[in-house]
């Protein structure tokens, strides 16, 4: 009996323990009776485990396997069941103890007992916790979990059994070491039907290559299971009862690391990098292979113990969603490697050793060296492409490449060359307020800019055309063809017409050293999509074109001399603050009462923009009025950053606005917030802030 027993007894216990210790000592009656030795109940359940128990065979042989029980009594447990789900008990426990018992050494089952019944259900707490990982992943924050516990894992000897075996599933890597052999006794007895000798065939595939093989049970004679843990832990009826058998060899844990080059009258090609394992064996064939990398180019090498000089190989391609270079060296290596006449070269990488040549023939239809080749055509501009749309997205390569796509990358392909190509101008135009042209073709070539808010979309990336310069030297057709549109739309009373005329045009925002905007954009991507007029200038960007882009709701101004890229984010929280460091020249750093605010280290809210500068800076235009200048000069350990802005250090922010005066209260509510928080110790405090902090 456990020695806590005597410091409580009797009336002392309430109803709630009186039925957990009835639902113990009920429970030990019953593995009693199943041959299990339980070791001495405990009279306090809630310590820890209420039951350690031994398992035994029936008769009393020892199994080896042990558990831990928690007890979880109740007048009966129908108040678990629900109408929906007869099979279950829905029971709660809180996601503690859960988590506790579930990382145990020791396996641990939770059985909610029904004293009246004098039954229990189980499961075991880590098999609970696998199925909440798989049903929510968010499970583990919560305070309780609800476990479904089977209505077939009872404690009956059929249940028990169940129980057992969950338990030596559960202590299986314990009673099997990685790598260790099974020995098993196998019988097979294959009768004379087409599947009995497919089977057979089957099997003797296995035996010489490897790989795997299921054998099912109307073929099984006999299974012996011949070590001496397993037997022991799981019965020797448990193996009898196999539905079927699956043989496979293990794969080689060992890996060659090589480098592969494919020569043929193609050219040549490289595989920098190949992982070599050994994927399967058997009494005559081994296969080695690299499908464990996940590569893009897969290699397969069958060897032949009886004809050493003889190597198979097989080469499979996986383009699906690689990147542009992968995919195109990928493409390259097959077509190089499947010309007639071709061989691999490999040489160990982690090895002084002379390479090896292997000598193959693949067979590929033309049809299909075709595609292939089409395909390297496509990844090759694809590639010259990507350098050109970056900041769009990056292609998802799909193989093979539908015709649409195809003819979209040929198309953009076209846009991002720079250069004048034949083209289409097409317009809506409306009729109201619209009269025919009259323009003399000697004045010379008609221009016409369209905004082009059409896109291209390519492998995923959405790419816009922008603005389109038409320039069209057949003025008097023009002309003739937009007054003949016109009064068709107004003799059939339309409100608008379409023109189509072909002419020649420039895609203007792809000249081959990038456009206005490419380069506005670079400047204003490291500074969170903001940028200034003076900035602007400096890349040749004026007045006009920021105009013709803010039209186009390209670009915004924000403040006076400040722009923003539209297509950017805008920082909302502190835009006012980029706005006055642009203007300040990047010189400003954010400091005072607007830096407490910023390290959120007082409730002040003020009404000022506070920053520090050079004492003998001088701004090239005067800052806005709500802002206040210091001057001091600031260590760079003094300066940190806030999103996109600088801004002082917690303790020079401290330091500055108790110099400044700051109400001593405020001051008092920085400092225990910023040592609270570990921003700083107490003792780098000044000592005027210390005393405040006391």
């Amino acid at each position: 009996m456990d020695p806590k027993a005597n410091k409580r007894t009797g009336p002392q216990f309430s109803a709630e323990m009186r039925i957990s210790q009835r639902a113990i000592f009920q429970l030990a009656d019953r593995l009693t009776e199943a041959w299990w030795k339980v070791e001495s109940p405990a009279i306090y359940p809630d310590t820890g485990e209420d039951v350690r128990v031994e398992i035994f065979d029936p008769g009393g042989a020892r199994t080896g396997l042990s558990l831990d029980l928690q007890v979880k009594g109740h007048e009966s447990v129908k108040r678990f069941l629900r109408k929906s789900d007869p099979a279950h008990l829905y029971y709660p426990l809180d996601v503690k103890h859960l988590g506790g018992w579930a990382s145990k050494t020791r396996p641990v089952a939770i059985i909610a007992w029904d004293i009246r019944e004098r039954r229990g259900y189980w499961v075991l707490a880590r098999d609970a916790c696998k199925r909440l990982d798989t049903e929510s992943s968010g499970w583990r924050r919560k305070h309780s979990a609800t476990l479904l516990i089977p209505k077939t894992n009872v404690t009956d000897d059929e249940g028990l059994g169940r129980l057992r075996e969950a338990v030596a599933r559960d202590e299986l890597p314990k009673l099997v070491r990685p790598g260790e052999e099974v020995p098993v006794e196998l019988s097979l007895q294959f009768d004379e039907t087409p599947e009995g000798r497919a089977k057979q065939n089957e099997l003797i595939e296995f035996w010489e290559g490897g790989g795997a093989v299921t054998i099912e049970r109307r073929f099984i004679s006999d299974l012996i299971m011949l070590h001496d843990g397993l037997r022991m832990a799981f019965g020797e009826g448990y193996w009898k009862r196999a539905i079927e058998v699956r043989l496979f060899s293990l794969p080689g844990r060992e890996s060659a690391k090589v480098q592969v080059e494919a020569a043929s009258p193609a050219g040549t090609a490289l595989l920098a990098y190949v992982e070599l394992r050994l994927a399967r064996s058997g009494r005559r064939y081994a296969t080695l292979s690299n499908e464990h990398q996940h590569a893009a180019v897969t290699l397969k090498l069958v060897l032949d113990d009886e004809d050493t000089k003889h190597v198979r190989a097989s080469i499979e391609l996986a383009l699906g969603g690689r990147g542009l270079d992968e995919a195109r060296a990928a493409v390259w290596f097959v077509l190089v490697a499947t010309e007639s006449g071709g061989s691999l070269r490999m040489a160990r990488l982690d090895e002084k050793a002379d390479p090896c040549i292997l000598p193959f023939s693949v067979s590929v239809p033309e049809e299909e060296r075709a595609s292939l080749r089409r395909t390297h055509e496509l990844l090759q501009r694809l590639s010259l492409l990507q350098e050109r749309v970056r900041r769009y997205g990056h292609f998802s390569f799909a193989f093979p490449p539908s015709q649409q796509q195809v003819q979209s990358a040929l198309k953009l392909l076209r846009i991002i060359s720079g250069g004048e190509h034949e083209m289409t101008y097409r317009a809506s135009l409306s009729v109201k307020r619209t009269s025919e042209l009259s323009i003399d073709s000697t004045e010379g070539p008609l221009t016409l800019v369209h905004d082009g808010d059409d896109a291209v979309e390519v492998f995923g990336v959405r790419v816009p055309i922008g603005p389109v310069r038409f320039e069209i030297t057949d003025v008097e057709r023009f002309v003739e063809s937009y007054n003949s549109a016109l009064r068709r739309a107004l003799a059939s009373m339309q409100d608008t017409f379409q023109l189509n005329f072909v002419c020649r045009g420039r895609y203007l925002d792809w000249s081959p050293d990038g456009s206005l905007e490419d380069r506005l954009d670079a400047l204003a991507k490291e500074q969170a999509g903001y940028f200034t007029a003076e900035q602007a200038r400096a890349i040749g960007c004026f007045a006009d074109y920021l105009d013709y882009l803010e039209q186009r709701t390209k670009v915004e101004t924000v403040a006076e001399g400040v722009f923003r890229m539209v297509h950017f984010p805008p920082v909302s929280d502190v835009e006012d603050l980029v706005i006055v460091w642009l203007q300040s020249g990047k010189t400003a750093i954010f400091s005072h009462h607007t830096a407490l605010v910023l390290h959120e280290l007082s409730d002040i809210l003020p009404p000022r923009i506070h920053v520090t500068v050079p004492p003998a800076w001088t701004p090239a235009a005067p800052l806005p009025a709500h802002v206040v200048m210091h001057r001091a000069t600031l260590a760079e350990s003094e300066i940190t950053w806030h999103d996109v802005v600088p801004v002082t250090t917690p303790l020079r922010t401290i330091r500055d606005c108790s110099v400044a005066g700051l109400d001593p209260e405020l001051v008092d509510q920085a400092c225990r917030e910023g040592i609270e928080r570990g921003m700083f110790p107490a003792e780098e405090l000044p000592p005027s802030a210390i005393v405040a902090a006391e």
